[in-house]
């Protein structure tokens, strides 16, 4: 079996495919370490967001983006969405 590489963070999250469905975060130890510093950084530079660069299991690299609301207005749009 094909092990990930340790010095890489795989992540992959997957969404919801219809209502009270969990999303689903699988990731390797490197992965889920690089997606909780992204969270901290959230927390202690509210006024920036937290990123982090993963890579997904076909090894493209992509940005994780954790921004903290404090709002419903905040909350509600969808970030693709043109405001």
């Amino acid at each position: 079996m094909n092990e990930l590489a340790k010095e890489y963070p795989f992540i992959h999250v997957y969404a919801q495919q219809k209502p009270r469905q969990p999303v689903i975060i699988k990731a390797n130890t490197e992965g889920l370490c690089v997606l909780l510093n992204s969270i901290v950084s959230a927390i202690a530079y509210q006024e920036n967001n937290g990123t982090a660069e993963v890579f997904d299991g076909d090894a493209e690299v992509y940005e994780v983006v954790v921004r903290l609301v404090n709002t419903h207005d905040e909350l509600a749009p969808l970030p693709y969405q043109k405001q």
